[in-house]
């Protein structure tokens, strides 16, 4: 889920349409269109620090609106109703397991906030006041 989230944050800055994904146009070919683009001639590791940057930034913005983990929620529907189907677990994980898993992936902290090393290992620049754990 996160390294989706990666390739959705850098086709939301290329101005992609998201439904060219579905089977057809994949991460190497918006890389490729990146590159005729820029003229930069980057990997497809860099290419999604790229994304994991602007994801990053997103967050740092959205922490200094106010957002937390209070609202890092699904639908009521989502998270009482029973899942049928062959395969299927009938409930779904607590969700409060499930955000701790995310923020640790994303080397945040439990509120969602991006620690102090999280931007500087991504070359962001910060700055006193900026929406990080001090």
């Amino acid at each position: 889920m996160a390294k989706l989230q990666d390739v959705n944050s850098i086709i939301d800055s290329l101005v992609f349409s998201k439904f060219l994904q579905i089977g057809h146009i994949t991460p190497p070919h918006h890389l490729e269109c990146y590159k005729l683009v820029t003229g930069r001639d980057i990997s497809m590791t860099e290419f999604l620090q790229l994304g994991e940057r602007i994801f990053n930034l997103n967050q740092m913005f959205n922490v200094r609106c106010g957002v937390s983990r209070k609202d890092d929620t699904l639908p009521p529907r989502i998270l009482t109703h029973k899942r049928r189907g062959e395969g299927l677990v009938v409930n779904m994980p607590h969700l409060g397991a499930l955000l701790s898993d995310y923020y640790e992936y994303w080397d945040w902290s439990e509120d969602g906030i991006p620690t102090r090393e999280k931007p500087k290992e991504l070359g962001l620049i910060i700055k006193p006041g900026d929406c990080t754990n001090n």
